[in-house]
């Protein structure tokens, strides 16, 4: 796992990623929503305190656990399924960063499940995606996402943990805000137009 200095180091560049994201620097009032799985805990406790420094409001998301999520797709009824509250859509017309911490400790718990359900869910959130993708155009959103190290990532990379985290913590070295700044928006913004 990170160690409390790697961590720190890791929300640092994320932060740098989000202002570089943006055409408009951040302003306080802003409102940025991190959204994290479980394992990505502590390192979204180090970016609820960097950005209340930085003035901006965050919003704090816990993703569903992979058994709340399998429960979700098992067990919805189809109101259920496709249900998104007002308050999502007000939530998303108002942000100005979003950061998400990929750390899953299951990429196979929806192996058994209709991939009808899950699509159901996908046309549902649309418009929430279509609302962030107007609002990046706009230069009034930036996003940026990170893995977290979990066992379960190391395993489908066929490497140990330790090995996993290895590569994170040298990713997170080799885009240094301060040294790299130009190379890392070149390297990111294909990226998040392919994955956005």
């Amino acid at each position: 796992m990170l160690t409390e200095e790697q961590m720190n180091k890791y929300a640092d560049v994320l932060l740098w990623g989000l202002k570089t994201a943006r055409t408009e620097p951040f302003e306080k009032g802003d409102v940025v929503m991190v959204q994290f799985d479980l394992p990505g805990l502590k390192l979204a406790e180090l970016l609820h305190g960097k950005l209340l420094e930085m003035g901006v409001h965050p919003v704090m998301r816990l993703s569903k656990t992979t058994v709340m999520e399998h429960d979700f797709y098992k067990k919805s009824d189809e109101d259920q399924l496709v249900f998104r509250g007002s308050w999502d859509e007000e939530l998303f017309r108002n942000l100005n960063g979003r950061i998400f911490l990929h750390g899953p400790t299951s990429l196979t718990h929806l192996a058994d499940i209709d991939p009808k359900r899950i699509g159901k869910v996908a046309v549902a959130i649309k418009p929430l995606r279509d609302i962030m993708r107007e609002r990046e155009e706009q230069g009034k959103l930036g996003w940026t996402l990170c893995a977290v190290p979990t066992d379960e990532l190391a395993h489908h990379a066929g490497i140990s943990l330790e090995e996993y985290t290895g590569q994170i913590v040298k990713a997170a070295t080799w885009i240094n805000p301060i040294r790299s700044r130009h190379g890392k928006i070149s390297l990111t913004r294909p990226w998040k137009s392919k994955h956005g």
